[in-house]
């Protein structure tokens, strides 16, 4: 007993700056006194010990209990950890101490400020921070040379040595950690291990629930509806949920019994692809009782857009329809054109007659008749074409000015291409000057004579009229039967997506009381805050650009129309974060967290264990104004955003926002009481990532705050109050 005394003593640990909480009864404190007395050399049954004391407002007893775990294993890393203690060069030292030590080394010091002077001058280039990390390595700053190793990756994902040097392993292209892969086998084979255990059950029991044995009928249901393993989940969707109705009930009951986020992730898919509607609506009710962290983002996953367009009907020959559609980079405008009306093409002077099959034709004398091969603009442009043209600009009435005019377009290219026939043929001969002249007069948009010349021949044309007239009443047709059936095409690719989007979006509305139909950002904005994210900002982008394409009718040869395609650019990212000044516990000592720069070591508590230690820093971020949150400590304030974390003692993480008074936060050796949490003002926020760590302790208390990085759910706190059963079981013989 002596020895403990002395122990707590040198450990610091009296308890008397706890807080008290309420004082356990009577029976409970006989159920302690007997887990106490069965505890005897077990370091682990006194942590859980002194947990439990913490919880009940019993400090003096936890401290002894702590004392007594370190006694017994020296090594304890949760029993150092709630005492406050951490490990720096095989010493277990406070952290005011372990800054002291590296303040009153020389050496520590010189190597410190010579590792600043490299850190400051080296750019933010792959090779000047690969040659500081060698730096690192070379001289035993390892951790600083990962977080420098973590930067080189960053700047340049090629360099293999870096990623060798952090301890990754190439697989099949892709570079990743073997104590991952290793997991990642471990939950292979255990879920493997429960598949063979469970697809056979499954199975006989479908079997008897297909017989007609009334006895064991019920028992096999009595079976199923006791099913809450959550590994079963995988084989109960491949026995059931692709069955019919009845099966899918089946399917449907037992997800809903079982508490898991892969259960609630197979009702979702229920939700929303069951074929039948009692299972799809019994699904639905079944989520709105669960957590919706645990499918919402599937569901705001599986909104698609529908694709949007608008039509432009071809209402007969001559008439172009459109079909605009619109595109998330692109949007493309296809063209139906089909043949003009030959009546359109009727000039003054055309005369009607018959040919030898007794169809009604027109003979155009003089002007053009036909038209040769085309010109070159080098052609035109050695070309004396007024002369040659006044007299036919003078029929048509036009002014010798407008004549000039027209004679400049002729002589001058144009953008755009050939948008009409350009063969030689009786049909194509029937191009008159008015109609060529007045497709000049249309600002370009029906300008085919420009940049298309071709000599006049002076000849006698007779132009096929009745024929012209079928041809295009049948490229009418053809024209807006392809239209349809491209519309057509749209619709059916758009009625599943919108069969989908609607009964996700009936989930998600009746799960979160919001209503943002398909609109799948704001969804995953609401998914982002559920989950206590901050959604990336999107960077407003231009106008998507606007691709014209002239669709080749089924009876004409097929043209390539020549395309302008405009690249469209612009994209966000903030992450929790704290208030400028924000102290934050370091390897040297506490300093403001905007100092705070990559390479330093930072306090770290490995929430699984409850160890400390340090680990270096891999990325300091500096973000734009947000609003915060204060919380009294009592002692000292702490300012952060609403959505950061922090270890609520005995529970794990929790937001700044979802803190209230009487929350007791860990800190460095013991927990602090909340007094208040108020609302701050908007200023500008700080944050870190670690390696190898997810939390860092900020403050004069140390308050253990969670990093930058994803935030794991957390199964079981390491420091969870034990249950008295609990204190009784925990004794090892």
């Amino acid at each position: 007993m002596v020895s403990v005394l002395v122990l707590s003593w040198a450990l610091g640990v009296t308890g008397a700056s706890e807080p008290e909480a309420a004082k356990p009864s009577g029976p409970d404190l006989i159920a302690y006194e007997s887990a106490k007395a069965t505890a005897g050399r077990d370091a682990d049954a006194h942590v859980a010990l002194a947990l439990w004391c913490e919880a009940h407002g019993m400090p003096a007893e936890k401290a002894t209990h702590l004392a007594r775990a370190v006694l017994i294993d020296p090594s304890h890393a949760k029993a150092r950890g709630l005492l406050g203690y951490v490990k720096h060069e095989g010493k277990w030292l406070r952290p005011e101490e372990v800054s002291l030590a590296v303040e009153e080394s020389p050496e520590s010091q010189a190597l410190f400020r010579e590792y600043l002077g490299r850190r400051t001058q080296s750019r933010d280039k792959a090779d000047d921070q690969y040659k500081l990390a060698q730096w690192c390595d070379e001289h035993g700053l390892a951790q600083q040379a990962t977080a420098h190793y973590h930067r080189v990756i960053e700047l340049d994902p090629g360099r293999d040595l870096a990623w060798k040097h952090l301890g990754f392993k190439k697989v099949s292209g892709q570079w990743v950690k073997p104590e991952l892969l290793a997991a990642q086998k471990v939950e292979r084979e255990a879920q493997a291990k429960s598949d063979k255990f469970w697809k056979p059950k499954l199975e006989h029991l479908k079997s008897i629930l297909s017989g007609r044995d009334k006895a064991k009928k019920v028992e096999a249901e009595k079976t199923l509806a006791a099913i809450v393993d959550p590994r079963a989940v995988p084989m109960v969707w491949a026995v059931f949920a692709h069955g019919s109705e009845r099966w899918q009930s089946v399917a449907t009951g037992i997800f809903g019994r079982i508490d898991a986020p892969g259960a609630s992730a197979a009702l979702a898919m229920m939700a929303v692809f069951s074929p039948v509607a009692n299972v799809r609506s019994e699904a639905s009710q079944l989520l709105t009782r669960r957590d919706p962290r645990e499918f919402a983002r599937l569901l705001a996953n599986l909104l698609r857009d529908e694709i949007k367009y608008k039509v432009k009907p071809v209402e007969g020959p001559g008439s172009q329809g459109e079909l605009f559609v619109e595109g998330k980079y692109a949007n493309v405008r296809r063209v139906y054109t089909p043949l003009q009306s030959p009546w359109e093409m009727l000039m003054p002077g055309d005369l009607n007659g018959v040919d030898a099959n007794g169809s009604a034709v027109v003979y155009r004398p003089l002007g053009t008749t036909y038209l040769g091969s085309l010109m070159s603009v080098d052609q035109r442009s050695q070309s004396n074409l007024g002369p040659v043209l006044d007299p036919y600009f003078q029929k048509l009435g036009l002014s010798p000015q407008q004549s000039q005019t027209l004679v400049h377009r002729m002589e001058t290219p144009i953008s755009g291409g050939i948008a009409a026939n350009a063969s030689s043929s009786t049909s194509s001969a029937s191009t008159s000057a008015s109609s060529l002249a007045g497709g000049l007069t249309k600002n370009g948009s029906a300008a085919v004579f420009p940049s298309n010349i071709r000599p006049v021949l002076e000849d006698f044309a007779s132009i096929p009229f009745q024929q012209m007239i079928a041809e295009a009443q049948r490229s009418a047709l053809v024209a807006r039967r392809q239209l349809a059936q491209d519309v057509e095409q749209i619709d059916s690719h758009n009625a599943p997506i919108r069969d989908v989007n609607e009964r996700v979006a009936a989930i998600l509305t009746s799960v979160s009381g919001r209503d943002f139909g398909d609109d799948r950002d704001k969804w995953m904005e609401w998914v982002c805050d559920v989950e206590g994210y901050v959604f990336p900002l999107k960077i407003a982008a231009s106008a998507p650009p606007t691709i014209d394409e002239a669709v080749p009718l089924g009876y004409q040869p097929q043209t390539f129309p020549v395309a302008v395609v405009t690249r469209t650019v612009g994209f966000q990212v903030s992450h929790s974060c704290f208030a400028g000044g924000t102290l934050v516990r370091t390897l040297r000592g506490t300093r403001p967290i905007e100092e705070v720069m990559p390479g330093d070591q930072v306090l770290t508590a490995d929430t699984s264990s409850g160890s400390l230690q340090y680990r270096p820093v891999v990325r300091a971020y500096r973000n734009p104004p947000n609003e915060t949150y204060r919380l009294d400590l009592g002692k000292e304030s702490i300012v952060a955003t609403g959505i950061h974390r922090f270890w609520k003692a005995g529970h794990g993480w929790i937001m700044a926002r979802e803190i209230k008074a009487g929350d007791r936060l860990r800190t460095i050796g013991g927990a602090a009481e909340v007094v208040a949490v108020t609302k701050d003002q908007v200023q500008p926020v700080f944050n870190l990532q670690l390696d190898g760590g997810d939390d860092f302790c900020v403050g004069e208390l140390g308050v253990i705050a969670h990093d930058n990085s994803f935030v794991n759910p957390v199964e079981r706190p390491f420091d969870g109050v034990p249950t008295l059963a609990d204190l009784g079981s925990t004794h090892r013989p």
